[in-house]
């Protein structure tokens, strides 16, 4: 084993190709595997991860750690076979956007085998510096000198978490705002009005949300999928959009616009300071679209 050699399984995704970036700019050896494609590696094998070639097990066995850039169920059925063919010091490194699921099934199957899990808080087509990535750890008091100076080195700032707390966090960092946005998305799929037409007069409100809407549509499928389904935290925060849905409707139809105000106050309290920077957000979101229009 070779601590300097990483592999990346699904090497080619947005993900991998991204930390097979940072991770050869750091000066590690990177052997990447994917269905197709080469990519920019030291080497690399094309490969179906749920019908593997059989000697592959040397192969694993030369890496310090090994990168899972894989939609959870691939990921975790991949993790069966692969764990039984290597040494239980090989660093197994989780990029899911869920993680509990991933680490649970990596600990029933091999409790010493050491843990960790990417999760970069932004698309990997943006540039790194500066933005915020999630290091997933199993004990908040151990340190992983080696993936934290290459995150370190990338500029990103680190938050450190536990798998539960990680899933927790991302219902509503991710969940909840892309559940919001595919519904918006809906609406409009099922309106009759020319979009053409909304787009000229739309204020910039409608125009930021289409443009989340946009990325979105942009991006991969699976991603928005996995973060909906995988996730079981998310159905909750699903059934908070519908409810909260409707007591605003029930609201609005009973004319109670006292108990409309005090929604809103209650909720600028529960936003304390990140209202006012968010405020700056927004200003900052609007001038820009505004300087696109001239």
């Amino acid at each position: 084993m070779n601590n300097l050699n990483v592999m990346i399984l699904g090497c080619n995704g947005a993900i991998g190709s991204f930390l097979g970036r940072i991770f050869s700019t750091s000066g590690y050896a990177v052997h990447g595997i994917d269905k197709q494609g080469s990519g920019n590696y030291a080497s690399y094998s094309e490969m179906d991860l749920l019908n593997p070639i059989s000697n592959i097990d040397k192969l694993l066995n030369e890496v310090g750690m090994i990168i899972f850039s894989l939609p959870e169920n691939v990921a975790i059925k991949t993790l069966s076979w692969i764990l039984p063919t290597i040494s239980n010091d090989i660093l197994i490194v989780s990029t899911c956007s869920v993680q509990e699921p991933f680490y649970s099934s990596l600990k029933s199957i091999s409790p010493k085998q050491p843990f960790v899990g990417i999760n970069p808080m932004f698309s990997p087509s943006l540039q790194e510096n500066n933005r915020p990535v999630i290091l997933i750890l199993e004990d908040m008091h151990r340190k992983h000198q080696l993936i934290e100076s290459v995150l370190k080195k990338s500029k990103m700032n680190i938050t450190k978490m536990l798998p539960k707390e990680h899933d927790e966090i991302m219902a509503l960092c991710q969940a909840l705002p892309h559940a919001v946005i595919l519904i918006f998305g809906l609406v409009l799929k099922s309106n009759l009005i020319d979009i053409s037409v909304l787009y000229n007069v739309m204020p910039p409100p409608m125009r930021t949300m289409l443009a989340l809407l946009a990325r979105i549509l942009f991006n991969s499928k699976e991603i928005y999928w996995d973060i909906q389904y995988e996730n079981p935290m998310a159905v909750e925060i699903r059934g908070n959009i519908l409810n909260e849905i409707s007591l605003l409707n029930s609201i609005i139809q009973s004319g109670d616009s006292v108990k409309f105000n005090n929604s809103l106050d209650e909720i600028k309290l529960r936003l304390d300071k990140c209202l006012y920077s968010s405020h700056t957000d927004c200003q900052y979101i609007f001038q820009c679209l505004s300087n696109d229009n001239q």
